[in-house]
């Protein structure tokens, strides 16, 4: 009994939190850089927008704040490559970042197997969706190269801890749920947004 007035209280937390989340880390981000990046405060907003369509229960508002999230991870992957040098880093390390790209195959491939067959009505959306996540955290991992190391593992520890949310938000939707996902969800995706912020402006 205890267990469920916990949880419905967290629950109402965060509805009426949620709104404020990315504003509030967006006022952080402009508190600790001087010249804001359009592309990082874009890809804020887009998950400003993504937050909101998911407070929303109908399958419609998910689907599009799925898109609006994925818009999102576009901006921050535009973000990361310029850090890294663009097409240039593929050129000074051909062999490293190939052989970094294998984990993200590898989790893809698992991730697919691990859903089983409660994707294959969506496959192809849930595919791009993923590898646009994916992509993300491995443009995250190119910048090892190119900025200090603490703006390094912030925002890449960022990208994974996306993932791991992400994911999450995959496995509820199709799998399985667990007592306290919603919890990890929201707490590796504030975290996430966070680190990625506070590695950027490191940066």
């Amino acid at each position: 009994m205890i267990i469920l007035i916990i949880m419905v209280s967290l629950h109402r937390i965060k509805l009426i939190t949620k709104p404020f989340w990315i504003p509030a880390i967006t006022g952080m981000y402009l508190l600790l850089t001087d010249s804001p990046d359009p592309l990082v405060l874009t890809a804020l907003i887009f998950g400003y927008i993504g937050d909101l369509l998911l407070m929303r229960s109908r399958k419609s508002w998910f689907i599009a704040g799925a898109l609006s999230f994925l818009v999102g991870h576009l901006f921050y992957i535009a973000v990361f490559i310029i850090d890294s040098g663009g097409l240039a880093v593929f050129k000074e390390h051909p062999l490293l970042c190939t052989v970094m790209l294998l984990p993200y195959i590898l989790f893809a491939l698992f991730f697919k197997k691990f859903i089983g067959p409660n994707v294959s009505s969506i496959f192809y959306p849930a595919a791009f969706y993923l590898s646009v996540l994916l992509l993300m955290s491995y443009s995250a991992l190119l910048r090892i190269w190119s900025v200090p190391s603490p703006s390094f593992i912030l925002t890449f520890s960022g990208s994974l801890l996306f993932i791991i949310s992400d994911s999450l938000i995959g496995v509820r939707k199709l799998k399985t749920k667990f007592r306290g996902m919603g919890t990890i969800i929201v707490v590796t995706y504030l975290a996430a947004q966070i680190m990625i912020i506070c590695g950027i402006t490191a940066g």
